[in-house]
């Protein structure tokens, strides 16, 4: 019993460290896609930060850290400012593409 409690503190403390990463790198060439994501892991964030807020390690603080970096992707997808860059990334793509 003790094992499965310990394999899920791992799993769990892996999770919150992780997931305010997990908005700036979901969908990074898609608009659309990426705003959703990122709603998505702001909604799942601040849920885990109200549940967890309590643990050791301060797992409930990553999970409002992810609250934080979704909400500045889904406000850069929504006024669109990451398009101009995305533009360039696909043409220098294109170019590299038409040299091969």
């Amino acid at each position: 019993m003790t094992v499965i409690v310990v394999a899920l503190a791992a799993v769990l403390g892996a999770v919150a460290y992780g997931w305010p990463l997990v908005p700036l790198v979901v969908y990074p060439m898609r608009r659309w896609r990426g705003f959703w994501a990122a709603l998505y892991c702001g909604v799942l964030g601040a849920v885990g930060a109200v549940e967890f807020r309590d643990l050791h390690y301060m797992v409930g603080d990553f999970f409002e850290a992810s609250v934080i970096t979704s909400s500045l992707r889904a406000l850069v997808e929504a006024t669109g400012l990451a398009e101009r860059a995305r533009r360039r990334r696909r043409e220098s793509r294109a170019r590299a593409h038409e040299t091969r």
